[in-house]
């Protein structure tokens, strides 16, 4: 059978390496053996079995790009404040992702959110299968579309920022000496795609002519803890966020017990906060028991999260950080499940965790959402992705 390079390259959290290791277990079954390039090996040390296969650090950029943008319109804007605006420095991540691909002897690849790897993998003439949300497997219309639906952002500006971008990844292949790109959507070209989410969770609006294969079940970890008592159950998973200690007063001062799972915050930060019918989980939580388990939640918005409430019938409080995570809340919020935070303006996260608890309209909706999705056999989602890749 086939060596696959599983390839993690933008984006944080646990949940690209979650993916990763499910296809892995799914491939190793079917006797492919698999090799991973990540972004992030502490993620991967803390997730992945030595048996799964070997682990090496991806080429990525340590930094911004030279000349980030403030604001980022679309996918092309990513791409430059990721160092596409320097060719030098692309070119030499291709080159790398070009020779790993050599050595491992990679017959084919898995990109998660990984252009450069998709890029690479084009050039060597490898079958490429790109996994993910919908924020890095964007809608293939000209121009690239807006990700910013808030913002009134013209077609002419979205078309100059494809030009651009194309400009400076023609400048790296150039150096290379491999065949210019004529358009930017060639990055997703020939690359089979799978979308890993739900048309109510997709970060684009009007995506049509793909299928959506739904939120495999990456569930891994302790039972959830719950502390003592009669209360409603509040899961909140934090992690550092501007208005953190906004949040942490608002549990706090909440009537539910409530189990936190934190992320890169010092416990000693946490620990003023704490009360009676409050706990910290000190290890990685088992999230579908958490969602199945709990009356309502709390989160910046993080895809696979909200996914995990939804599919578990959960309304929940949504405090995004980012833009990726806005256009989450943003659609949890649009199908009446999440209340979530204003992009600007006050917001009142205690009065929100309330509502959340309280209000049949918000319990109603997320309950619609697992219902739609009830007979899915979400084991089967990642299986299908390891058959399609060998067919590749």
């Amino acid at each position: 059978m086939s060596r696959v390079l599983l390839a993690w390259e933008l984006g944080g959290g646990l949940g690209h390496v979650a993916e990763l290791r499910a296809l892995a277990g799914a491939l190793r079954a079917t006797g492919h053996s698999c090799v991973f390039a990540v972004k992030q090996l502490e993620a991967a040390g803390a997730m992945l079995e030595p048996e799964l296969g070997p682990v090496v650090q991806a080429p990525v950029r340590l930094g911004p790009g030279l000349t980030p943008v403030a604001v980022q319109f679309s996918y092309a804007s990513l791409l430059h404040n990721i160092g596409f605006d320097d060719p030098a420095g692309l070119a030499a991540r291709l080159s790398a992702w070009r020779e790993m691909m050599r050595v491992y002897r990679v017959e084919r690849v898995v990109a998660d959110h990984s252009p450069i790897a998709q890029i690479a993998a084009r050039s060597l003439g490898l079958p490429c299968l790109s996994i993910g949300t919908g924020f890095y497997q964007p809608p293939l219309q000209r121009p690239l579309p807006s990700f910013q639906p808030w913002l009134t952002v013209d077609d002419t500006t979205l078309a100059d920022n494809d030009a651009k971008v194309l400009l400076e990844l023609n400048a790296a292949l150039r150096l290379l000496r491999l065949a210019p790109y004529g358009d930017l959507r060639e990055i997703f070209g020939g690359v089979e795609r799978v979308l890993l989410t739900y048309p109510e969770l997709d970060h684009y609006d009007g995506r049509s002519g793909e299928a959506y294969a739904g939120m495999p079940d990456l569930s891994a970890g302790a039972e959830p803890a719950w502390p003592p008592g009669d209360g409603p159950r509040i899961f909140a998973y934090l992690r550092p966020h501007q208005q953190l200690e906004t949040m942490l007063r608002a549990l706090a001062s909440s009537r539910a017990r409530v189990l936190l799972r934190s992320a890169e915050i010092d416990r000693g930060r946490l620990a003023a906060f704490l009360r009676p019918g409050m706990a910290i989980a000190t290890r990685n939580v088992h999230m579908r028991q958490a969602a199945e388990q709990c009356d309502a939640y709390l989160q910046y918005a993080a895809h696979g999260t909200v996914a995990e409430m939804l599919l578990a019938g959960k309304p929940g409080v949504l405090w995004p950080d980012q833009v990726e995570r806005t256009l989450v809340a943003r659609r949890a919020q649009q199908i009446g499940a999440a209340v979530a935070a204003p992009i600007q303006g006050p917001f009142d996260v205690a009065a929100a965790l309330e509502q959340a608890l309280s209000d049949p309209a918000l319990r109603n909706a997320a309950q619609a959402f697992s219902d739609r999705y009830r007979e899915q056999d979400r084991a089967a989602i990642l299986a299908g992705v390891a058959r399609r890749l060998a067919a590749a």
